[in-house]
């Protein structure tokens, strides 16, 4: 199947995302002097942005590649959450499987930003897990989702939503239903994945999960292959920044490039890959064939400031000029 044709046939796919959701605030601002009371810089305001982050980056990207994300996961009843409920409403994206929880604040990263430098990020979160109580009423909205969404995306930042009960419930229902899961997780946490189909660890986390300290030529190969292992997966796929995806499908270990560009932000990046995938998977590619996919988008992604997305028209003229 042409890498072209697989991004067309994206265009409507259903597919679930369950996982942490976060809102991401960005507080832009110029800096002209230093603090009298502290040796620090003072940031002079001048306008404030939000961002679907975390497992709602992943639906947004979803949304941008012609997919529509049903989103999976816990909110507070406070400003961080209206602000990124709206901002997943306008991708188009279902959210009847977001849970509201009165006593847990939604998860807000803020970053203070002057002259496009990033000052300084603080985080206002609870990293608990969530209730049983919680944890039952997104099982019952997933049962849905497995009938009618085409793939599974467990998107992982350790904030105590994708606890061991849930994560195995859903992978249960969804693989029952003769569907795959993809899944991009925290090391911390590998043991929650087992019966998924793919992960997308980031090179770092790869290394840090299958507990290997002392890097070699074939260290990936070798992390590879204990995380299929440990997981029972199909497939592994390392993104490695600027070295590009290092893919374990059956037993063949192959190493694909990135394509070569200006880096300019890697921020959000792990979700458009683990999004690119789960949706060329939904579309009828292979694991390689995804994988490729995966690479160009993360060619256009790392060259966008912020919390970046990627298109399918972008994805597609990407590669026209790369071939």
């Amino acid at each position: 199947m042409k890498l072209q044709e697989i991004v067309r046939a994206m265009a409507g796919q259903q597919v679930a995302v369950l996982g942490d959701l976060i809102c991401d605030r960005f507080i832009h601002g110029s800096v002209d002097r230093i603090s009298p009371e502290a040796p620090v810089p003072v940031l002079r305001t001048l306008r404030h942005e939000y961002a679907a982050g975390g497992a709602a980056n992943v639906a947004h990207n979803l949304a941008q590649l012609g997919g529509r994300a049903e989103v999976f996961g816990v909110v507070g009843s406070d400003f961080g959450s209206r602000m990124l409920l709206k901002r997943l409403e306008s991708t188009g994206a279902g959210l009847g499987g977001v849970v509201t929880v009165e006593d847990r604040p939604t998860t807000v990263k803020t970053r203070l930003v002057a002259q496009s430098q990033q000052l300084l990020r603080f985080d206002e979160e609870v990293t608990d897990p969530i209730a049983e109580a919680v944890q039952d009423r997104l099982l019952a909205g997933l049962r849905a989702a497995a009938e009618n969404c085409r793939i599974l995306i467990l998107s992982d930042y350790d904030k105590g939503v994708l606890t061991e009960r849930l994560a195995q419930g859903a992978i249960a229902l969804f693989r029952r239903a003769g569907k795959r899961v993809v899944c991009d997780p925290k090391p911390a946490n590998l043991h929650n994945f087992v019966g998924v189909s793919l992960l997308t660890p980031n090179r770092q986390e790869a290394l840090l999960a299958a507990g290997i300290t002392r890097v070699e030529a074939d260290s990936l190969e070798i992390a590879a292959r204990i995380l299929r292992e440990t997981v029972e997966s199909e497939a592994v796929a390392i993104t490695a920044g600027a070295d590009g995806v290092y893919l374990l499908a059956g037993e063949e270990f192959t190493h694909l490039p990135a394509e070569q560009v200006e880096v300019y932000d890697v921020v959000g990046a792990g979700d458009t890959v683990c999004a690119v995938m789960a949706l060329a998977l939904a579309a009828g590619a292979d694991y390689r064939e995804a994988a490729a996919l995966a690479n160009y988008a993360g060619a256009v992604v790392v060259g966008k400031l912020g919390l970046a997305t990627v298109t399918a028209a972008e994805l597609l003229a990407r590669m026209g000029t790369a071939g």
